[in-house]
């Protein structure tokens, strides 16, 4: 999470932004992580990296930002389900 915030921050070339979100991000990510939902956060990574890729092939920056969120969202929402998958598996 930590990531998207230097992103977000290299987006509205903002040094003083990039470091506010990385370090809320990170915050966030690592609090998410010691709750147990690492598979959860690199599944959503995973996808909105995703979404950056073919967001970046319209070559429109908008259309960047919103393919990234879509595939983050999109991420966590198979991110949730995969990990309801596996601790059902556990039982």
């Amino acid at each position: 999470m930590g990531t998207t915030g230097a992103l977000i921050g290299f987006f509205w070339n903002s040094y003083i932004l990039m470091g506010i979100a990385c370090v809320l991000g990170s915050i966030i990510g690592g609090f998410v992580g010691w709750l147990g939902g690492r598979r959860f956060m690199a599944i959503i990574l995973a996808g909105a990296i995703l979404g950056l890729f073919i967001g970046k092939q319209s070559g429109n920056p908008d259309v960047l930002i919103m393919a990234a969120g879509s595939g983050a969202a999109i991420a966590g929402f198979i991110g949730a389900q995969v990990e309801r998958f596996f601790r059902s598996k556990k039982h």
